[in-house]
């Protein structure tokens, strides 16, 4: 074929090739996401992994280039590529609910090497095949390669911009990847049967066929899926329990919120609060009371939305509220799903940069952020809260709403962000919303004045701050130290969604 002869054809080739590898590195890690979460452990894994899968494809790529005479290697790698990344997520749900109950990070590394090395390494066997059909003559071979490898890595920016902020959010995990793989194997196919290998062709439309028919999940279970979005920043569903307590809510169910499977938010609209009963989350109360005396005219800002309990409950107050939210998904869920009044003024934008920005002054400030389990490096540093404390009218309030462990290795985080809290200048108090650290929260109360006594805060004297760590912008190690509970948090998620027969219906991933 004359085409074969071209090089802007075996550019495109090359461009296609660096488009579905990163498509294929956002579409795995976003694909374990739902079940392992994005902790540091997660991404180290996807990179890895996607880095081993183009290492060993380069080499076995280089060494098939000078051994092949077959015109159609290149052709026949880029359709296994193409075959793997249809197949991903396929291959992704079936792994997840073998192997996700085991040990957490054997489960993460075996289940990225399973979803991501198989099309990778085939795409990574495509640039030197390239580069071997498009020489001619040795002293070009340098030449040839750069080029290739430019257009490669072009193709990948424009997959990444497209897929991250475009393709993901508004269509999901699945379609996206049957759509790249039928992209890079239709020319394949193409070049196929035109030298009459009908039958190869011919098994890739009957797989990509299987996957359209099969792509549409349905799922019978007690628990209603009332939202379901995926996107760079994590999935997030909104799910609705039936009889969740004594009591129900919207169509005789418990609301909740999850971020990557992490509950964010629960919502109970039939709780009976005079009867001690909670809509809420505990330590939404715990805020709540403690600004009880405050004037109906008090500024409240919140860096964090969840699901807008707390936004809801100072509004009710009458207090004027502004919300810094990273996620636009979060806000028009609090909205629709959590009834978030409109009064509340909500900005999208990172919180550090959104203090940065403002110049209004507050007199309750709420931190009640978390990617799933992590909460923000950029934000608890001794830098960030200086910011903070700048931002707060005299008698004002800062609260941290965090994980439940204070205590050992894995409470070191918090005990951190305790340290850094005093070390920016504030009166720091903690407590805690229940004796089971698996199922608490810790809240700080940081204030430049005097905290009003509460019956439950942590005797300071039993806080041990010799092994904590002042965070700061050039030390950002929060994660770091915060792995460990977040793993244990990772661990109990799994094992709740696994063991209820109604959540391990809802599928992973759409």
């Amino acid at each position: 074929m004359q085409l074969l002869k071209n090089k802007n054809f075996y550019f495109l080739l090359s461009f296609l090739e660096g488009a579905s590898v990163m498509a294929a590195e956002l579409l795995g890690a976003k694909m374990l996401a739902p079940y392992f979460g994005s902790s540091l452990y997660v991404w180290a894994s996807v990179l890895a992994i996607t880095l081993l899968g183009l290492a060993v494809g380069y080499f076995i790529g280089g060494v098939l280039s000078y051994k092949s005479k077959n015109p159609l290697s290149l052709f026949y790698v880029l359709l296994a590529a193409a075959t793997f990344t249809i197949m991903m997520p396929f291959t992704s749900k079936m792994i997840l609910w073998m192997v996700g109950m085991h040990s957490l990070i054997p489960s993460v590394i075996v289940s990225a090497t399973c979803i991501l090395f198989p099309p990778v390494f085939m795409m990574g066997m495509v640039s030197p095949l390239i580069i071997r059909a498009i020489t001619t003559d040795v002293e070009q071979v340098g030449q040839s390669a750069g080029v290739i490898y430019a257009i490669s890595t072009v193709g990948g920016i424009g997959a990444t911009f497209a897929f991250g902020f475009y393709i993901i959010p508004n269509f999901g995990l699945t379609l996206p990847s049957i759509i790249t793989g039928i992209i890079l194997g239709f020319i394949p196919c193409v070049i196929i049967i035109s030298q009459k290998q009908i039958g190869k062709a011919t098994g890739f439309f009957l797989l990509c066929a299987w996957a359209f028919s099969t792509s549409t999940f349905s799922f019978a279970s007690n628990v209603k899926l009332v939202y379901s979005a995926e996107g760079l920043l994590g999935q997030i569903i909104v799910l609705d329990y039936p009889h969740y307590n004594k009591n129900s809510i919207v169509d005789g169910h418990s609301r909740w919120l999850f971020v990557n499977r992490i509950s964010q938010t629960m919502f109970d609209s039939l709780a009976d609060e005079s009867q001690n009963e909670e809509k809420y989350f505990t330590y939404v109360y715990r805020i709540s009371d403690y600004v009880d005396s405050f004037p109906k005219t008090s500024n409240a800002l919140l860096i964090g939305l969840g699901g807008g309990s707390i936004a809801k409950k100072l509004s009710e107050k009458g207090f004027a509220v502004d919300v810094c939210e990273l996620d636009q998904r979060i806000a028009d869920v609090a909205r629709n799903y959590f009834y978030l009044s409109q009064k509340v003024n909500i900005t999208v934008d990172d919180g550090r940069h959104f203090i940065r920005t403002c110049s209004k002054k507050y007199d309750v400030i709420v931190l009640d952020m978390f990617r799933g389990e992590d909460p923000p490096n950029h934000v608890f540093t001794q830098e960030s809260l200086g910011e903070f404390k700048n931002m707060l009218n005299p008698g004002g309030i800062v609260f941290v709403n965090s994980l439940g462990y204070f205590e050992g290795n894995i409470g070191k985080s918090m005990r951190s962000v305790y340290k850094t809290l005093k070390m920016v200048g504030f009166q720091v108090k903690a407590l805690t919303t229940d004796p089971n650290p698996d199922q608490r929260n810790i809240l700080f109360y940081a204030s430049l004045g005097e905290i009003k006594p509460q019956k439950d805060f942590i005797d300071e004297r039993k806080i041990d701050l010799n092994d904590a760590v002042v965070l700061k912008d050039e030390y950002p190690v929060l994660d770091i130290l915060n792995a460990e509970a977040a793993k244990r948090w990772r661990v109990m998620a799994i094992k709740s969604f696994v063991s209820d027969p109604n959540q391990s219906a809802l599928p992973v991933f759409k």
